[in-house]
């Protein structure tokens, strides 16, 4: 059966008008394209080397916490020599003379509660910036006042006679004990860069749910210069203590470590010894909770949530 004449006509018209916008719209496009293509694959170009040339930058003068990329890893052999040098240089090579520093230790709840503010001098003999010694100094040395009244958070901590104080000493043990940092153990997911500056080495390092940051040294003796880092990711803690030595709880916690930053400089001394010139810390707790039990029972007779703790630490040596 055939199609009507004007029918016909009406299908050839339209199909010839169908190919005329359709190429008429390509050849549009395809000369839009030609002539900003370019100019879009420059201003592309330009922008992402503009950014990237700015989060790349480290300067010695900041913590450049914020900047730090890891575009490869370094190789697994030259990190693990550097960070064992560096380490044997820290037991070996401190400065075991006392040192006077002033010491400020500040920390707010809900962000509306003074628990501390105290500004002080401290003779300290760190002999190694280890965790069991940086802990011995914290708990018994008679002769340093910051750790003795943690009374501010008694209701928030454990008061078992062996207890270490975690929440109230929380900032010193988290920045003091520079050979157990985390990032010093080569077994973690760490990745690492080099780069050299004349006599200067810097390394960065990043692990997504521990941290990320720098260190700095000497190349010729491998004494420490500067050590600046952040936590990744928000990440738990938990801290409870036990009735009379039993296995009963007399105290149950946990909060989150919001935000943590540490920066530590270091110097080296005439006789060549390294020793820690100046430290900035702070650390944001968030959502903490706690129980306290009735002794010799499982009945709680304390409980809070949902509390903010914001603590910092700044100590500089007196020369």
């Amino acid at each position: 059966m055939k199609c009507p004449i004007k029918l016909r006509q009406f299908i050839k018209y339209l199909f010839r008008d169908f190919w005329y916008n359709s190429c008429f719209y390509l050849f549009k496009k395809i000369f839009i394209m030609k002539k900003l293509c370019p100019l879009f694959i420059l201003l592309t170009l330009f922008t992402f080397q503009l950014c990237f040339s700015q989060e790349n930058t480290i300067t010695k003068d900041t913590i450049g916490l914020n900047e730090v990329i890891i575009k490869k890893k370094s190789n697994r052999k030259q990190i693990i020599a550097i960070i064992k040098k560096i380490k044997n240089n820290l037991r070996n090579n401190y400065d075991l003379n006392s040192h006077n520093y002033t010491t400020e230790h500040f920390s707010l709840k809900d962000d509306k509660d003074t628990l501390v503010n105290r500004k002080m001098i401290n003779n300290l003999d760190f002999k190694i910036l280890s965790q069991a010694n940086i802990k011995s100094l914290l708990l018994n040395s008679p002769k340093n006042p910051f750790h003795i009244d943690t009374s501010p958070y008694s209701r928030f901590q454990t008061s078992a006679t062996n207890s270490d104080y975690w929440l109230a000493l929380s900032i010193f043990y988290a920045s003091l004990p520079v050979l157990d940092f985390d990032f010093f153990d080569t077994s973690k997911s760490y990745k690492y860069k080099i780069s050299k500056e004349e006599d200067i080495t810097t390394v960065t390092f990043t692990a997504y749910r521990y941290y990320s940051g720098y260190f700095s040294f000497n190349n010729t003796n491998y004494n420490l210069i500067r050590i600046a880092f952040k936590n990744t990711i928000p990440y738990d803690y938990y801290s409870w203590g036990y009735q009379n030595n039993s296995m009963d709880f007399e105290f149950k916690s946990q909060w989150k470590y919001n935000r943590v930053t540490v920066l530590l400089n270091f110097i080296t001394t005439q006789e060549g010894k390294l020793l820690l010139s100046k430290l900035n810390a702070m650390q944001e707790l968030t959502q903490f909770q706690f129980k306290r039990y009735l002794p010799d029972s499982n009945r709680v007779i304390d409980q809070d949530r949902n509390i903010k703790f914001y603590t910092t630490l700044n100590m500089r040596i007196l020369k």
